[in-house]
């Protein structure tokens, strides 16, 4: 019998900053970002952000993080 993998298509629960984290708060950002539908949505850097905010604290962090994300149809 074949293993069948698929995508969650949408159902990854959006993980939960650490409360006053200012890394957290800015990943939870860029999850959304990545998670939105558009040219944008990318699974993998939006499980990145995920991945980085259960590794809270962020000593060293994995990954830079920019303030700001990109606006909606910009990458």
């Amino acid at each position: 019998m074949p293993v069948v993998l698929s995508t969650d298509h949408g159902s990854r629960p959006r993980p939960e900053p650490a409360e006053g984290c200012t890394p957290c708060g800015y990943l939870v950002r860029w999850f959304d970002h990545y998670t939105s539908a558009g040219p944008q949505r990318d699974e993998s850097a939006a499980v990145d952000c995920a991945v980085e905010i259960r590794n809270h604290p962020h000593d060293p962090p994995k990954m830079t993080i920019q303030e700001f994300a990109p606006r909606r149809g910009t990458r």
